[in-house]
């Protein structure tokens, strides 16, 4: 099978730390498990080691930095992000873009997938061939088509003028304006000509998603044989899972190569939802996302979702209706780092948060070689958190960001112990 190649995943500026650095004392959450205390060593922006006790002593080439029992996790992999901070990647330039991607990368989100929504494919086509630019720089990790193949009765915030059947011709016309930076396509397997592009799909190193979809459990499942392997936000934009007919939901969560995203932001599911789904899908399938559109991290008021109007009124986007009425939910405002907040609070171990926030997602996307755990040989992007899962620092191919969300600037978050 093809595969999508690698992003250029340099971080913006080569702002790549060259020295040896050694990071100790912390709650440091592995594949193998919480080592506390923990430490890492890194060096030229890579994790070179990774222990649990006293770290290797220091030395004024490595000096340590003392980490107060504070939880380090892998840095946030968000599959499925629309915009946030006021900008968004499904319309504006190519700085508002580079900005949305900034706002999530300062809550977390080290590595982001770009999610188009529907619009005329002449559309997508120059936002994808944009994006594909920003992939190329480093600045994404590649790009998600949400639409145009879905299903206008699960349309949720999207808009059905512009859903199309699926289409091999229409898919590669988008592929090759991707320039071979396109990770992911949801579609709706009922529509005619769905299977015909899922293995297309497939075949060319493209994740196929079943999402927005009315279709049954059998049609599901036969979307699974011929290829999809993720679900987009289940339970969203699908038909409800009912105990005669589980519908897309069911099918999906049942199939064991399958994939399942959650939006656990308190608003598109209830806690006990995000619990079944991870006791149901077990820490190797469940994955966290945002959905997060151009209002995140920003006030009440009215936003756009590709070209429809939203209104976001107590921290909720919902579609804007007629007479100031409240449409269907349109995505979150939701960021990685209240996600896996909520996520905890809710009873998931973090060892399996840490899973599905950044190491399935990665394994997903084709990065699990670089991004999404705290093993040797990976890029050494992490987060640091305190006892109540609040960001207090964010590091990105060894260097910590100038500044987290909500707080002090973090260029040092830690005095060094020499």
């Amino acid at each position: 099978m093809p595969e999508v190649p690698a992003t250029a995943r340099t971080p913006p500026h080569d702002t790549r730390s060259r020295r040896s650095q050694l990071l100790a004392g912390g709650r440091v959450v592995t594949p193998a498990g919480v080592l506390s205390p923990g430490w890492i060593q890194l060096a030229s922006g890579v994790i070179e080691a990774v222990g649990s006790g006293p770290p290797p002593r220091p030395s004024p080439e490595r000096p340590v930095t003392d980490l107060r029992g504070s939880w380090v996790l892998p840095g946030f992999v968000d599959m499925h992000v629309h915009g946030g901070g006021g900008t968004s990647f499904t319309e504006g330039s190519e700085e508002d873009a580079r900005r949305a991607a900034a706002f999530h990368r300062g809550h977390g989100t080290t590595t982001i997938v770009a999610s188009l929504v529907t619009a005329p494919l002449a559309e997508l086509e120059t936002r994808a061939a944009m994006l594909a630019g920003l992939a190329a720089d480093g600045v994404l990790a590649g790009l998600h088509l949400e639409g145009p193949f879905l299903s206008a009765a699960r349309c949720g915030a999207q808009d059905p003028r512009h859903m199309v059947a699926p289409d091999v011709a229409a898919f590669e016309r988008l592929r090759a304006a991707s320039a071979g930076h396109l990770r992911v396509i949801t579609i709706a397997p009922e529509r005619p000509g769905a299977t015909a592009l899922i293995g297309a799909a497939a075949r060319a190193g493209v994740t196929v998603a079943v999402g927005h979809t009315d279709a049954t459990a059998e049609v599901a499942s036969a979307a699974v044989d011929a290829g999809a392997t993720h679900a987009t936000h289940l339970f969203n934009g699908m038909r409800p899972l009912h105990h005669r007919e589980p519908g897309a939901a069911g099918a999906l969560l049942d199939r064991d190569e399958v994939t399942c995203e959650v939006i656990a932001d308190g608003v598109h599911l209830h806690d006990i939802t995000i619990r079944l789904v991870a006791r149901a899908a077990g820490p190797g399938r469940l994955v966290l996302i945002t959905d997060a559109m151009a209002a995140a991290g920003m006030p009440d008021g009215g936003y756009r979702l590709g070209s429809m109007r939203v209104n976001v009124s107590g921290g909720v986007a919902r579609l804007a209706g007629h007479n100031g009425s409240a449409g269907p939910i349109a995505g979150s405002t939701a960021t990685m780092d209240g996600i896996v907040r909520r996520a905890v609070a809710a009873g998931l171990p973090v060892p399996e948060v840490a899973a599905a926030a950044s190491t399935t997602p990665a394994r997903v996307l084709g990065l699990g070689d670089r991004v999404g755990a705290l093993r040797p040989g990976l890029e050494a992007d992490l987060v640091i958190c305190d006892d109540n899962f609040r960001l207090s620092a964010v590091m990105v191919g060894g260097q910590w960001l100038a500044q987290a969300p909500d707080g002090p600037p973090v260029s040092s978050p830690y005095e060094p112990i020499r």
